[in-house]
């Protein structure tokens, strides 16, 4: 009975290493990968949790659809403001297909094909059995970043994520036609995508191959600072709202790119503080830190990881005041994770031994791996079991009351609005985005939106995770809706501590 089970795994593992699994088995991976990412992201999306920088991309959605009209309720158009052309594309598409569907399926595809190119690498130039690069893909599915990544907004940098894998696969192969279509895909996802191409393409002169490599280079670099002069974003010196802190870590790696070299010792203490050294940590922590055996590919990480690191540090000091959750938008590195992930590659196939066709790596290896994975999901990813995933999807009274206070207000009126109500009242014109916490309601601040819409959203029903306290009080509640009332403003409902107030003569 033994030896028959044996003969048998045997067998399985032989047609598994074989050239012909190689054609499907990625593929495979890949779409369960994006299914259970688009299904646990579009869960979230239903129950009102899609993230704070879903609704600037909801609202962009809506003014392709309407002509570019209204005014972005952060003050700058997300696509636009990060020179993403490929964002542009899947706007579009949003004008006969629903955005939130738009953004959830073509975000989890691309995460799912990411594998594809990753598996190619690991098999076809690392030369690893079926054992060793399975694991790899489970840990790339796994990876608390990557996690992270997929179940909030719309980042269009993910996109980049396997076109940057491929381009690297490609060049190992000789391919550079298809190389250098990947690498301008990759750039037009994200401006500040340039310097990571040139990285790259860095390690390919060092590796001799001096022309593909020296043309990409400059290439890369001059459409970087391009975009930087162009958009020309400063780091803003007053406190955001989730929607704008959300922006701001997706334009500000590019801003912030200059003074990275002129002054490195500002850019070292933003490197050593604990934010940064803890977001590190959950990066390199669940892969062992295995990539850094392979020194030469994870460097290439290292410029995507410099910038987000820096500009998550900048957003941090100015924005601290006006948002609840300043943790480290983890989609802004996912580019990063890609060389990561080819670093981790290279490491597995080190440390392996040669066989005749193969590169054998120990099971212990590759369980303490498994296992480290396993470990930080469970602690770090927003779909560990801890956090319930499985009962997603669902709406409670809370989120009824929320839906219908939006409904209240008329698709044509200026709004501003909490940030927990944003996504269901972006498709408009004019959208003014307010701060979560009571203490940022000031008599100017108050005037400001006053002065700009007609109908207003507050949404008073947030609490501290820990302790189930009340952000909003009673007091502070009634002297914020004082204010406004004093402004010419009328509460017209009020469900379950969401507040709609509209102008007498408006809305």
């Amino acid at each position: 009975m033994g030896r028959r089970f044996e003969r048998r795994l045997l067998r399985v593992q032989g047609r598994l290493d074989s050239d012909n699994a190689d054609r499907w088995l990625p593929w495979l991976f890949a779409l369960l990968i994006a299914l259970a990412f688009g299904l646990m992201y579009g869960a979230r999306v239903r129950s009102l949790d899609g993230g704070s920088g879903l609704a600037p991309w909801l609202q962009a959605a809506w003014r392709r659809g309407h002509g570019g009209a209204g005014v972005p309720m952060t003050g700058t158009d997300p696509a636009r403001g990060t020179w993403s052309i490929v964002s542009e594309a899947v706007l579009q598409v949003t004008r006969v297909v629903p955005a939130e569907s738009v953004f959830v399926v073509v975000q989890a595809i691309a995460l799912g094909l990411a594998v594809v190119p990753l598996w190619r690498l690991a098999r076809r130039e690392a030369r690893l059995r079926v054992g060793a690069s399975t694991v790899i893909v489970i840990a790339f599915a796994l990876a608390p970043v990557m996690n992270r990544a997929a179940m909030g907004a719309f980042h269009p940098e993910l996109l980049a994520v396997p076109a940057l894998i491929a381009a690297y696969d490609r060049s190992c192969r000789g391919q550079w036609v298809r190389f250098g279509l990947l690498l301008v895909f990759a750039v037009l996802c994200r401006a500040d995508l340039g310097i990571t191409v040139a990285a790259l393409d860095a390690l390919l002169v060092v590796e001799g191959k001096r022309f593909p490599g020296g043309a990409a280079i400059l290439c890369g670099l001059a459409w970087s600072a391009t975009a930087n002069v162009a958009i020309g974003r400063d780091v803003p010196h007053e406190a955001l709202t989730p929607a704008g802190e959300f922006l701001a870590r997706s334009a500000l790696p590019l801003a912030v790119a200059p003074d990275v070299f002129r002054h490195p010792w500002d850019t070292l203490l933003d490197l050593a503080a604990e934010p940064s050294v803890i977001f590190l940590m959950v990066v390199l922590a669940p892969l062992l830190f295995l990539p850094l055996v392979a020194p030469r590919r994870a460097v290439l990480a290292a410029p995507c990881l410099v910038l987000a690191m820096v500009a998550d540090r900048a957003v941090q000091r100015t924005a601290g005041q006006g948002v609840l959750d300043l943790s480290p938008a983890a989609a802004h590195i996912g580019p990063a994770m890609a060389f990561v992930f080819v670093a981790l590659v290279y490491a597995l196939a080190r440390i392996g031994h040669q066989s005749v066709t193969r590169v054998n790596v120990d099971h212990r290896v590759l369980f303490a791996l498994l296992a480290g994975v396993l470990l930080l999901f469970a602690t770090e990813s927003p779909v560990s079991p801890y956090e319930h995933p499985w009962s997603w999807g669902g709406r409670d009274a809370l989120d009824g009351a929320r839906m219908q206070s939006a409904d209240l207000v008329g698709h044509d009126a200026a709004v501003a609005t909490s940030p927990q109500v944003s996504a269901l009242l972006a498709a408009r014109a004019v959208i003014v985005e307010m701060p979560p916490h009571p203490r940022s309601f000031d008599k100017k601040r108050i005037e400001r939106i006053a002065d700009e819409v007609q109908a207003i959203v507050l949404d008073t029903s947030e609490t501290v995770d820990d302790e189930g306290q009340p952000v909003w009080t009673s007091t502070r509640r009634a002297l914020v809706v004082d204010e406004f009332e004093q402004h010419g403003f009328t509460v017209v409902s009020d469900i379950q501590n969401v507040l709609v107030l509209v102008r007498d003569d408006g809305a």
